[in-house]
């Protein structure tokens, strides 16, 4: 049997995955099976990091929060008839169409490139040594942890600095979510000083996103009395000191890292093109562009989600938002079936503005779906039923309520209105 390797279980290695399998009857009889390789058992739902970052430990103890956030991959494929293997990427082959894992080599004549984003610290000295970052579930408990850690050790008026660096959408939702936390926490009687600054480079924070979102979001966060710094770079970290390109110094106990991404390092030296922030280029189909077109790995190897670069109309690359990894996903898989039937017609990937929603402390979201911006608890609900929505499109229905339900029940105790 000839392989198709989707390298991934992430939003749009894992629809790959789900699609791919439904064909299976169809790609058996071509001589192909599927195989998933990921380095963890688990698909992780990371638009619900922030709310882990924030969740005391009387509300909810770790396997309470594992069990909402990550779901075991061989479970969602459970019935698919789909080869799991569990392992991490030494060396992608393409020309020679192998995988090295650790233990094992996989081949394939059919390849999905999925393999997300990593952090990116932009070779910012002492940054990456001095910050914790928001890409997993032990980076969510690592900030919570931190976080309670020093407003219980810290004395009365003694001050609890937090900085998060960068402001797109994730800096904003951990910004706005600690801020609601450490206004509890001084409710039950913590009497430590706090404070929370949000420290980015562009003129405003989301940039890139509707300036009527920006706008909506900045007067939330500075009724949450969060602080706001726009147009400052940080140069350097050093002594629980940012130092900013305009000669400020901000002191911090707890550095946060949300300010910026890049491609899966694991692809830096594949023969193909790149594009902004080391993201592979793509054609319409979601090939992989090469830079050498004598390749015969050419035409058989697609990337989908973070780790590609797609323009939209105006030149500017797609948001690396969930959706349209899961549609870029779909378009992949669907491909790859109508070339192994022979068929000469394919899909292609047109970007569009994505609907998207921004909690911002407590149960407040922004949500932009088309012309439409909803505001306030009912983006909060919103929010919440796109997240029920996605469970239901990976899982079977009573399954997928069961955690959604186990995770509302928590995250309603940790969300506070305001």
């Amino acid at each position: 049997m000839k392989n198709i390797v989707i390298l991934g279980a992430g939003f749009g290695g894992l629809r790959a995955a789900i699609v791919l399998g439904k064909n299976n009857k169809k790609l058996r009889r071509k001589g192909y099976q599927i195989t998933l390789i990921d380095k963890n058992r688990y698909h992780t739902y990371t638009p619900l990091l922030y709310e882990i970052s924030t969740t005391s430990k009387e509300t909810a103890n770790y396997l309470d929060l594992k069990s909402v956030t990550t779901y075991p991959i061989e479970g969602v494929l459970l019935g698919l008839p789909i080869e799991f293997i569990e392992g991490e990427i030494q060396e992608i082959d393409l020309v020679n169409k192998k995988i090295q894992l650790a233990e094992r080599q996989v081949e394939y004549e059919y390849l999905i490139i999925a393999l997300g984003a990593e952090t990116n610290f932009f070779d910012i000295p002492g940054l990456k040594e001095n910050a914790l970052e928001l890409k997993s579930l032990n980076d969510a408990l690592k900030i919570r942890d931190t976080v309670w850690e020093m407003v219980e050790g810290a004395a009365q008026n003694e001050a609890v600095d937090i900085v998060i660096g960068g402001a797109g959408s994730t800096g904003v939702e951990l910004a706005g979510e600690i801020q609601e936390w450490l206004s509890q926490l001084k409710k039950e009687g913590y009497r430590c000083r706090t404070s929370v600054t949000l420290i980015d480079a562009a003129p405003a924070i989301l940039s890139g996103f509707d300036p009527r979102i920006t706008k909506i979001a900045s007067q939330r966060l500075k009724k949450l009395d969060t602080s706001i710094l726009t147009e400052e770079k940080i140069d350097k970290v050093e002594n629980n000191k940012a130092y900013l390109a305009s000669g400020k110094i901000v002191s911090f106990d707890l550095l946060i890292w949300t300010g910026g991404v890049k491609a899966n390092s694991i692809a830096e030296k594949l023969p193909v093109k790149y594009e902004k922030q080391s993201r592979i280029g793509v054609l319409g189909e979601l090939l992989c562009a090469f830079e050498k077109s004598d390749l015969k790995a050419e035409g058989n190897v697609y990337g989908i989600g973070d780790i590609v670069c797609v323009p939209d109309s105006t030149g500017k690359p797609v948001p690396m938002v969930a959706r349209a990894a899961i549609i870029q996903g779909t378009i992949a898989a669907k491909n790859i079936v109508s070339e192994i039937k022979g068929k000469k017609s394919y899909l292609k990937y047109n970007p569009k503005e994505y609907p998207y929603i921004i909690p911002v402390g407590g149960k407040y979201a922004i949500a932009k779906i088309g012309p439409f911006t909803i505001v306030g608890f009912f983006g909060w609900i919103l929010k919440g039923l796109v997240e029920l929505n996605y469970l239901f499109s990976i899982m079977p229905n009573m399954r997928a309520l069961r955690i959604w339900l186990r995770g509302l029940r928590i995250f309603i105790q940790n969300d506070r209105l305001g």
